[in-house]
């Protein structure tokens, strides 16, 4: 319904062009206000829960009520009511708002959906154009808001994730067939069959009752029936989407079909036979939609592709749609097919050898060269991608014909270079040119798919602005195109945004909402990135048991696949585990990933994380002289700029702690002003840290004091709990020592609510209780700090008993 035109009394609320008229004349409605009242108004059959639309608003739960009071003021404003007269936005005591106001809906020839009933939340996410989008396109922030954001670093343990995501939802997500993005004019459709013609529709894998050498036919023939209605403008799922909801598990046709309906809100489903009755082939399809008996349709012919085209074409009459012109032959066609039928079953081997062995007259083909790239891309041959794009580049004509074959291999190129990491500027250029071809706005699904390429360069660049810009027009279009699991996709690069900008709640949200809606699909690669910023986003907010569970979860998975996103997923379950005090399976996965790619680690960054993590490992473990040997191959100082700086602070930080301080030269100031962090704002707290650290060591406490002050500032003003509670757990102690008691007990009570799921916290707690002397609490602090430690041991002196009060 984001396309729907509502009328209630003096007022016409148009969602498509987000326009509010009274009387005919524009009404000015604050961007969230008005996706307040298109909430209520879509689902006016009943009662929304405060939070429910705190979450269709901004996105994120942590909304006061007189918040929500002031936005719910304001739309009655504008519609004429008040808090006294409730004629349309009525209050439900005790739980939220609902509309009352008579309201009807305005007839459109454009509808995609023939229904006039409110959308399910499954058909609300699918084709809302920009406009009734905004709520949650511009979803990961608007403009303003970004613009707001202090800027906030790119987090290098999902940078790896935003690449694979983006290589994945551009390069391979769908891989379409060669007229699959061509807008064909629809035909009028027939009466009987109004409401299927106008349904989303997914087609079963077919079965294939025939000799061993037609098995392809399965997953192959699939393709070509969906990619032929598509062609006829039906909004046909993707191939790889339907394999990924129905699996190769599922018991039957009937389970299918409930889990297609359920999962991707499927309205109708094309199911099919194939075999082989003597020289002939017969293709035999059925079309079933609630609330219409099933369609039948079927054809016979000597030539395999030529049965599959009549069938489909005979299906397209019934439902009132005019078949496609054919533009390549038979031979070719099937090559294709074949090629596309390996790449669905996941064996991109075999698509590689059908192109190898295919004759000379086809390989010069664009659609095959375009998938010899994209096969590449999928082995891991990225430089061999690029090569063999760059050359179709070169021949590709800018003509008509070629248009589609032209944005498609600009947008793999694009994020082929993204892997290669030839810098995101090359990247971006290949989005924006595939997005400039003259007609590339007839093919939706592809221009949506730029559109993520370049949402994803804005999120690795830092302009966030952009990035949301760019995700939200791209979430509106591949919503238009009824892909449910390219909706996913792009709300995972949005997740992904969120996290980059520090938006650690409304991560925390689209993480666990992508990861859900991708598991659905069985859309396993994407799924393990969203995990991956699921236990990202709640090691950093210092939720280490949901962070455990997560990296459970997505550790199962970790098997197979992309090594780059293992390693990812390895190196943050390293970091989770120390975190949880399970130390025994931490030394066994650092001995696992040691063994791993050596190569790799050293040329990345990984394997400063991995020595960092053993300096960690070592202290906590009171291996004192093999931190410090350890601690030796890190950096001594922070290195400014670059994605790196907060892993380069912390590496100094750790190396610090693990070595003792150098003397320091006379007349050197311990605690520079913190004007000398301006720049990197993430690393700036562990910068100062370190310097406090250094200046307490060598018994400068007005040093030690001001960079303790300016650390806790700077760590509160970049609101990541873990970097706060880091600051604070060394702060906090330096004031225990000097008996500033008082002092501690305010810099601690800054981290208590975490002191339940944190175990450094913990110890601040166990800390200050015991130095204040106060029994009870020292025990309830004892007894918290046991339950968090794992296999780490609690320092002797605070598992002792306090002897006396003190004050301070």
């Amino acid at each position: 319904m984001g396309e729907a035109v509502y009328r209630f009394g003096r007022f016409r609320l148009d969602a498509a062009k987000r326009e509010l008229r009274r009387d005919g004349a524009p009404v000015d409605v604050p961007a969230r206000a008005f996706v307040g009242l298109l909430h209520l108004i879509e689902h006016r059959e009943r009662a929304i829960a405060r939070a429910e639309l705190i979450e269709a608003c901004w996105h994120r739960d942590n909304v006061s009520d007189t918040q929500l009071f002031q936005l719910i003021l304001r739309a009655r404003r504008l519609v004429g009511d008040d808090a006294d007269v409730q004629h349309s936005i009525r209050t439900i005591p005790g739980f939220g708002y609902r509309w009352v106001a008579p309201t009807e809906i305005e007839p459109q020839a454009a509808t995609l959906r023939a229904d006039a009933a409110a959308p399910t939340g499954a058909q609300a996410d699918r084709a809302r154009p920009p406009s009734a989008a905004a709520g949650e396109a511009a979803a990961a922030a608007t403009d303003a808001d970004v613009a707001a954001r202090p800027p906030r670093r790119r987090r290098p343990w999902l940078a790896a994730a935003a690449l694979a995501v983006a290589a994945a939802a551009v390069v391979l997500a769908f891989l379409p067939s060669r007229h699959s993005g061509i807008a064909v004019p629809a035909a009028s459709p027939n009466p009987r069959t109004t409401d299927a013609a106008a349904m989303y529709v997914a087609v079963l894998p077919l079965r294939v009752d025939a000799a061993a050498d037609a098995a392809w036919v399965r997953l192959g023939g699939m393709d070509l029936v969906a990619d032929r209605l598509r062609r006829a403008g039906l909004a046909v799922q993707p191939s790889e989407a339907t394999l990924g909801v129905v699996g190769a598990a599922r018991s039957g046709p009937g389970d299918d079909v409930a889990r297609l309906r359920r999962v991707a809100d499927i309205g109708l489903i094309v199911a099919g036979a194939v075999e082989r009755r003597g020289p002939a082939w017969n293709v035999d399809l059925r079309a079933d939609a609630d609330g219409m008996h099933e369609l039948h349709a079927s054809a016979s012919d000597a030539d395999l592709m030529a049965a599959l085209r009549g069938a489909s074409d005979t299906l397209l009459t019934a439902l009132g749609r005019s078949a496609p012109a054919d533009a390549i032959g038979s031979a070719l066609a099937e090559r294709v097919q074949r090629v596309r039928a390996a790449l669905l079953a996941d064996d991109p081997e075999r698509a590689a050898a059908l192109i190898e062995d295919a004759p000379e007259s086809m390989r010069g083909d664009g659609e095959l060269r375009l998938l010899h790239a994209q096969i590449e891309e999928r082995r891991g041959h990225f430089d061999a991608a690029e090569a063999e794009l760059t050359r179709l580049l070169a021949d590709v004509r800018d003509g008509e014909d070629d248009a589609y074959l032209h944005v498609r291999a600009l947008i793999t190129r694009g994020s082929v270079r993204l892997r290669l990491d030839r810098g995101l500027r090359a990247a971006k250029d290949d989005f924006d040119a595939a997005l400039a071809v003259p007609g590339a706005g007839a093919f939706v699904h592809a221009v949506g798919d730029a559109y993520v390429g370049r949402g994803a360069v804005g999120t690795l660049s830092g302009d966030y602005a952009a990035a949301a810009s760019d995700l939200g027009r791209a979430r509106a279009l591949l919503g238009q195109s009824g892909d449910l699991l390219a909706v996913a996709r792009v709300d995972l690069e949005l997740a992904l945004l969120d996290s980059a900008r520090g938006a650690a709640a409304e991560a925390g949200t689209r993480f666990e909402q992508a990861a859900r809606r991708l598991e659905a699909f069985g859309a396993m690669r994407p799924l393990k990135s969203a995990l991956i910023g699921l236990q990202d986003v709640q090691f950093d907010q210092l939720q280490n048991r949901a962070a455990l569970a997560t990296s459970d979860r997505a550790w199962t998975l970790a098997a197979g696949g992309d090594p780059l996103l293992k390693r990812v997923m390895a190196l943050m379950r390293a970091r989770i585990l120390l975190a949880n005090g399970r130390l025994r399976e931490l030394h066994a996965l650092i001995a696992e990933i040691e063994n791993g790619d050596q190569a790799y680690l050293a040329e990345s960054r990984d394997a400063e994380r991995l020595r960092l993590l053993r300096v960690q490992l070592a202290l906590t473990e009171g291996r004192a002289a093999d931190a410090a040997r350890e601690a030796a191959e890190l950096p001594a100082a922070m290195l400014p700029g670059g994605g790196d700086d907060v892993l380069r602070a912390k590496a100094a930080l750790w190396r610090q702690r693990a070595r003792p301080p150098t003397p320091a030269a006379p007349g050197e100031a311990l605690a520079p002003s913190a004007a000398a962090d301006a720049g990197t704002r993430a690393a700036a707290p562990y910068r100062r840290l370190a310097e406090a650290e250094r200046a307490r060591a060598l018994g400068r406490r007005d040093d030690a004091e001001r960079a303790y002050r300016d650390a806790l500032d700077l760590a509160e003003a970049g609101r990541t709990s873990l970097t706060l509670a880091t600051v604070v757990a060394s702060y906090a102690d330096a004031l225990i020592e000097q008996r500033r008691l008082g002092d501690a007990a305010a810099v601690a009570g800054r981290v208590g609510a975490w002191a339940e799921d944190d175990f450094d916290c913990a110890v601040v707690g166990l800390r200050l209780a015991h130095a204040l002397g106060e029994r009870g609490a020292w025990e309830a602090a004892l007894a918290n700090a046991r339950r968090l430690a794992g296999e780490r041991a609690l320092p002797a002196a605070l598992a002792a008993a306090p002897t006396s009060s003190a004050s301070g």
